[in-house]
């Protein structure tokens, strides 16, 4: 395995560095048979992870990001904010579980850079405007039920961030109808609740993945959050998206995994009175509750 080192802290500690990462993956590899990094050039642990990733041309980091995978040339390289590597490395044992689990993660997210889902471009106008929500739900939820083995005893698995989108987003959601009787701007309707329902189905797919992975119903992990979602207005979105994602797992991926998810996708619109259809000739329209006449948008 390639591994580079940039800057004094990283080039300081590189050997212990190098033989961590490499006893790490070859751990994960062992338990993952199937595990194919083929798609790995190189890993490159350094100093200023920022200016590590403009160095392979990619777009800013945003936020504190402990790696980061970017493009190298026809494959890929995974790089690593070496100051924060030394001092988990440093640290207790808490956290170098969270470093074996980060690690998993992103191996299998460089697994299905190699191995793509076959290019099927949806023929349809809505499935078109909905595919990338399906496409990041798919990925959120095989690389965290496929990584399930290795998360750290203490991880939320995202339930705490789940259960804030269930209180906030009724309420955002709300706001944003109200503002469009206000101006009648219906394609910046669309737009921001387009973000806000694909962050909700996101996050779903993602705490979804490693429920499946560990082989446990969300009641058993946390009976408090089983409740939240049973009272709220994601319970029959919950129930039948967690089939949904089981059912196309076990599939080859393409269009017969993805179109109930789709439709998943409709209903969580639909919650808060945004019905998405195609008219005859094309169009995506959406039909604001309790509008009269339904609008297009552009």
């Amino acid at each position: 395995m390639n591994i580079e080192f940039d800057g004094p802290v990283s080039s300081a500690n590189a050997t212990l560095l190098r033989q961590v990462i490499e006893a790490l993956l070859t751990r994960i590899q062992a338990r993952d048979s199937g595990l194919d990094l083929s798609a790995l050039s190189r890993i490159v642990v350094a100093d200023d992870l920022p200016a590590a990733a403009q160095g392979f041309g990619a777009k800013p980091v945003v936020g504190e990001l402990l790696s980061h995978i970017v493009a190298d040339g026809e494959r890929f390289a995974l790089l690593f904010d070496g100051k924060r590597l030394w001092q988990i490395l440093e640290g207790d044992g808490a956290g170098i579980a969270h470093l074996i689990h980060l690690l998993h993660k992103e191996c299998w997210r460089l697994h299905d850079a190699a191995h793509p889902a076959p290019a099927t471009p949806a023929a349809a106008p809505l499935a078109r405007v909905l595919a990338p929500i399906v496409a990041t739900m798919w990925q959120e939820y095989r690389v965290n039920r496929r990584s399930a083995w290795s998360v750290p005893a203490d991880s939320d698995l995202l339930l705490n961030h789940l259960a804030a989108l269930l209180q906030a987003l009724p309420a955002g959601m709300h706001e944003e109808i109200t503002l469009y009787f206000a101006d009648q701007d219906l394609d910046g309707l669309f737009a921001k609740s387009l973000g806000r329902i694909a962050h909700l189905m996101q996050a779903v797919a993602h705490v979804q993945g490693y429920l499946d992975g560990m082989e446990q119903p969300l009641a058993a992990v946390s009976a408090d959050m089983a409740g939240v979602v049973g009272q709220s207005f994601l319970s029959p979105i919950w129930i039948t998206t967690a089939q949904h994602l089981a059912a196309g797992h076990a599939i080859e991926a393409g269009e017969a995994a993805d179109a109930p998810l789709l439709r998943d996708v409709q209903a969580a619109f639909a919650t808060f009175g945004l019905q998405l259809r195609e008219s005859d000739d094309g169009d995506v329209w959406v039909d604001v509750q309790p509008l009269v006449k339904p609008a297009t948008l552009h």
